[in-house]
C-alpha cells in the first residue's frame, strides 16, 4: 500500500543533539561521582525506558532521585539546545516529501511545548500536520502517544512510514502496525540497529529512495 504520510522523530532524527545529550549525561554523571561516558558507548547502549539507561550506568532509575535527574537534565538542555544543528539535509527532505504531496508529522518522547518550540526555533512548522510529544520530561509514553496518533488518524497504519534513530522507535512502529526506517546517526549506532531485523539508512534522503519502491 502507498505511503501518504511519514512520522519523524525528533532528538535524533531531525536535530543532531547526541553529543549535547552525552555531554549533560556526563555532567549529572559527575555530580554523582560515577565515571563519564564516552559517545560511542552512549550509542551503543543508549535505550527506552531511559530510566533503564540510568541504571546501567549506575544513576538512580525510579523514585525522586529520578525525577531530579529528569528534571536536572531538561533544565541543562533546555539552556544549551539552541547550539544543536539539524541533521544533514533535513530540509532537502522535508522539502522535497512536501512536494510531492505527503503528509509529515512528528511524534517525540520529548515534551510537548519543547518540541513545538523546538520546531518553531528552526522554522520547521510549514512541514509538520501535527506536532506531537508527551505529558512529561522522562520521555515516556511514546508508545501510547503512538496508539492515540494512529486511533485519531484518518490514515491505515500501512499508509504510515515512521522515521526514526532509535530501537524504540521500531517498537513504536511496531506497535502501532506502520513500517519504519531508522537512521544510523543519532543516539543508537548502526551497529546497535542492525541487531533487529528493520531497514536501517545512513542518510535522510534515502527516506525518498524508499517511497519510490
Amino acid at each position: 500500500m502507498k505511503i501518504k504520510e511519514i512520522v519523524w522523530d525528533w532528538n535524533g532524527t531531525l536535530i543532531n543533539d547526541t553529543s549535547l545529550c552525552v555531554d549533560i549525561l556526563n555532567k549529572i554523571l559527575c555530580l554523582q561521582d560515577q565515571p563519564s561516558i564516552s559517545i560511542e558507548y552512549y550509542r551503543n547502549n543508549f535505550s527506552f525506558p531511559v530510566s533503564a539507561f540510568y541504571k546501567s550506568i549506575s544513576l538512580p532509575s525510579s523514585g525522586e532521585k529520578f525525577d531530579e535527574i529528569s528534571l536536572c537534565f531538561i533544565s541543562e538542555y533546555r539552556l544549551k539546545w539552541k547550539g544543536c544543528k539539524l541533521q544533514t539535509r533535513v530540509l532537502e527532505i522535508l522539502e522535497l516529501i512536501q512536494r510531492h504531496g505527503l503528509r509529515q508529522s512528528i511524534l517525540s518522547a520529548g515534551n510537548q511545548s519543547d518540541v513545538e518550540l523546538f520546531v518553531d526555533h528552526f522554522n520547521l512548522g510549514s512541514f509538520f500536520y501535527q506536532v506531537l510529544g508527551t505529558d512529561n520530561v522522562k520521555a515516556e509514553g511514546k508508545i501510547e502517544l503512538g496508539k492515540r496518533f494512529i486511533t485519531d488518524s484518518d490514515l491505515k497504519p500501512e499508509e504510515i512510514l515512521l522515521v526514526g534513530d532509535t530501537i524504540h522507535d521500531l517498537q513504536v512502529a511496531n506497535e502501532i502496525g506502520c513500517s519504519a526506517l531508522l537512521y544510523s546517526q543519532g543516539h543508537n549506532s548502526e551497529n546497535q540497529l542492525s541487531e533487529f531485523p528493520v531497514q536501517i539508512i545512513n542518510d535522510l534522503m534515502e527516506v525518498a529512495r524508499y517511497l519510490q519502491h
